[in-house]
């Protein structure tokens, strides 16, 4: 099983990229699909003690004794795993916060899946905004999607965050991360479940946020991308990556590695050509496809055997690859 992954359920009959979980057609209440992901575990704070000496002062036939050491576990009470440590301040969330939010956004979103990521350290749902679906051409499908997330590491809070999925790769654009209301994010501390009123207030704010969106991925679809350029675009977008240092005692100076020396972007140069949905009319050969190019490496889960995808596109840093990728894009087709 994929290290990241521990359980979860899928619906609309889109299977896991690993092949794990329960997958069903169409959507479900949140409660149920929580319930088929095993994502109500409880969880608790516990106090941690270290041994500090015997009683007995011969130290013979004594005990040890125990000394509290101020810090804090965060476990998880069905199997008693260990899932982050913390301090006395820190409050615990327990899951069933996380679908009270899903739950409370029923009328205004459809379920699509909940997971269970690395024995429980963090938990999420994903469900699709209603009225925010747009083919950017005919076929190619994006949606706006709300993320809720609670984490139990001692590191993530609880929240919700807003992506645009292209259906047929399932990558992720974060072409809106810029924008205050792409993300909420609440600490863990007395009162968080009264502030989950915001979500409706922000939904409503990213079905117009959406529209833009759409607006600047076809405009990307009706660019072609010019002779040389792609490579350039991703010599700027990984110049941290191609870049080879000066080497003072060979007395070689720095410079940039050709992309195809660099194995992410020797995939990205194939996957403009042969990547997911590039075959649809009306994708290869645009700015669109070169962003999808990108994103399908940084963030598609359809061609990846391993939960850490998941978790890179959605909490780490292909969220920041897409939206530089994106915005690259319409600064090169602008041109």
């Amino acid at each position: 099983m994929p290290a990241y992954f521990t359980s979860g359920w899928f619906g609309n009959s889109e299977a896991a990229w690993h092949g794990k979980g329960i997958v069903t057609e169409g959507t479900l209440p949140a409660r149920e699909a929580f319930e088929k992901a095993e994502a109500l575990f409880p969880v608790e704070k516990r106090e941690l003690f270290y041994p500090c000496g015997v009683i007995d002062s011969t130290g013979i036939g004594g005990s040890t004794r125990y000394q509290p050491s101020g810090q804090y576990a965060v476990v998880r009470c069905d199997n008693n795993d260990l899932l982050g440590m913390v301090t006395k301040r820190y409050e615990v969330v327990q899951n069933e916060s996380l679908l009270r939010m899903a739950e409370f956004l029923r009328e205004e979103v459809d379920m699509d899946t909940v997971v269970v990521l690395q024995n429980g350290s963090k938990v999420a749902f994903t469900a699709t905004i209603k009225g925010a679906e747009k083919d950017v051409v005919p076929g190619d499908t994006i949606k706006r999607r709300i993320v809720g997330f609670l984490g139990h590491d001692g590191i993530t809070g609880v929240g919700a965050m807003f992506t645009n999925v292209r259906v047929v790769c399932s990558n992720t654009f974060a072409l809106a991360e810029r924008l205050a209301s792409n993300r909420i994010s609440l600490r863990h501390i007395t009162g968080v479940n009264d502030q989950f009123d915001s979500l409706i207030q922000s939904i409503d704010v990213q079905r117009e946020v959406f529209e833009e969106d759409v607006e600047k991925m076809r405009f990307l679809a009706n660019r072609i991308v010019h002779s040389g350029d792609f490579r350039s675009y991703l010599e700027i977008l990984y110049k941290k990556d191609l870049y080879v240092p000066e080497d003072l005692m060979n007395g070689t100076e720095g410079r940039l590695k050709d992309v195809t020396e660099y194995r992410k972007t020797r995939k990205m140069i194939l996957a403009r050509e042969e990547g997911l949905g590039m075959d649809i009319p009306g994708v290869k050969g645009t700015w669109w496809a070169a962003v999808n190019a990108v994103t399908e490496i940084e963030t598609s889960t359809k061609r990846t055997s391993t939960g850490a995808q998941f978790h890179k596109a959605n909490f780490g840093s292909g969220l920041t690859a897409s939206r530089k990728a994106v915005e690259l894009a319409l600064e090169f087709a602008s041109v």
